[in-house]
């Protein structure tokens, strides 16, 4: 459990970079330089973790997981965490963190059409709980001056009325996006159910394969589009921040990923979803701390009915 909350803390501080990041670098190039980073930690992780036999997953993968795991890697990669990116260069990292943490909910939801499996009141509970936070999110955010107001610190209620349009939009935009991410997080594990299923368990060759094919459509994408990498040319000392920070991103992610089999096999996955839930508290941390993200009162308490609601659907889960 110990563990649980250090993966808790991992996410906080890669939602933190990836913010920072976004600076600099433009979503769909970061989100292929971060798997980039990320694919080589997992090497470095697994190889010896498998050659020594220091856990019981192999590389092995039979071709119905090789093709769940394809499908995996096009809604994680491609989907989930291009809209991430999108939502995290539009809002603040302290609120797109609470309504993308809501995928357990979705999790639960896509699990009983694609898994056969029961879906419970408490869930539902959980789920109306969640999306009542992600209303209030969407409605007052919209009414806070910020991120998503064009005419910079003014008070949206003093700003022209076109500036006060575009700052509601922005930040519809901002929740559509992070709930995008939150459905695609949430439908991922229960293909990655599928894919252990069908190859009668986990296997490291699905943490690299999906990092490595994710990879890959974003690399064709890029090519394709003439994707531009930076937003602005960078000075000396800004392009040394960016790589530092990209290889905090994408080491974190690794940890992460392997860390995250590893505490579902020892405390199972229900229990590991609930404590890894608690991620956003340290992302908004973060956010005010060492991004300076302002965080008003009353977006505290959608977060936390966000937040709660999750909770709520988790626990009953367990029961």
């Amino acid at each position: 459990m110990l563990v649980g909350f250090f993966e808790a803390v991992c996410w906080a501080l890669v939602v933190v970079a990836n913010k920072r990041i976004l600076a600099y670098v433009n979503p769909l190039p970061l989100n292929f330089l971060v798997r980039l980073v990320s694919i080589v930690g997992q090497l470095i992780m697994t190889v010896p973790l498998t050659l020594f036999g220091w856990w019981e997953l192999g590389f092995g993968l039979t071709p119905a997981a090789a093709g769940y795991i394809a499908v995996s890697a096009v809604i994680t990669w491609l989907v989930a965490f291009n809209t991430y990116y999108y939502a995290l260069r539009a809002g603040r990292a302290s609120v797109v963190a609470p309504i993308t943490s809501t995928d357990p909910i979705w999790t639960a939801l896509f699990a009983p059409l694609l898994l056969a499996t029961s879906l419970g009141p408490g869930t539902v509970a959980g789920l109306l709980v969640a999306n009542t936070g992600v209303v209030l999110i969407a409605r007052w955010m919209g009414d806070e001056p910020g991120d998503l107001l064009e005419a910079g610190t003014m008070p949206v209620s003093a700003a022209p009325t076109g500036a006060r349009t575009r700052a509601g939009g922005g930040a519809l935009r901002v929740v559509v996006l992070s709930v995008a991410t939150a459905a695609g997080w949430g439908l991922s594990p229960v293909i990655i159910e599928l894919a252990e299923n069908a190859n009668g368990g986990a296997s490291a060759g699905m943490m690299v394969g999906s990092q490595a094919l994710g990879a890959l459509l974003l690399g064709g994408i890029m090519l394709a589009r003439h994707s531009r990498i930076l937003v602005r040319p960078l000075s000396t000392e800004e392009r040394r921040r960016v790589v530092l920070l990209l290889l905090v991103a994408g080491v974190l992610e690794a940890i992460f990923s392997v860390l995250f089999y590893l505490i579902i096999d020892a405390i199972g996955s229900v229990l590991t979803v609930l404590i890894i839930s608690t991620s956003p508290v340290f992302s908004i941390v973060g956010g005010v701390v060492l991004l300076k993200e302002r965080f008003s009162k009353r977006l505290a308490f959608a977060a936390a009915v966000t937040i709660g609601g999750v909770v709520i659907a988790t626990v009953a889960r367990m029961s």
